[in-house]
């Protein structure tokens, strides 16, 4: 992994990737329809994402991703169809939820990466 791709943790000085959207990469041990893990790229800011759903986008059947580990996030069982995500974005002093533009398209594929279509700097 380029250092520059590397999630940030909130220990550290707050992230800078100027101009680039928040980027999905499939985890290559993901198998569709069985199991999906993701890290989450170019997260910018002081918070950290302390939880991520992941939804149905026709009925919004919503799923709590466990966190594997740093920018990780798994699931075994995900919910069918495109996906859209919703990330809450925490530091000590308030939350935001954050769903971005782009979906995870229904026939995602291990190893690919995915625009979520926005810039975050929280």
């Amino acid at each position: 992994m380029l250092p520059s791709l590397l999630p940030c943790k909130r220990i550290c000085v707050p992230c800078s990737y100027p101009g680039k959207n928040i980027i999905i990469k499939i985890d290559e041990n993901s198998n569709n329809p069985n199991y999906l893990a993701f890290i989450i790229w170019h997260q910018q800011g002081k918070k950290d994402i302390t939880a991520v759903q992941l939804c149905e986008t026709q009925n919004f059947v919503c799923k709590l991703l466990d966190r594997s580990y740093g920018a990780v996030w798994t699931t075994t069982s995900p919910p069918r169809g495109p996906l859209s995500l919703r990330m809450l974005f925490s530091d000590d002093d308030e939350e935001t939820w954050l769903i971005p533009v782009n979906n995870i398209p229904e026939d995602w594929k291990p190893g690919n990466t995915y625009d979520s279509g926005v810039q975050v700097n929280l």
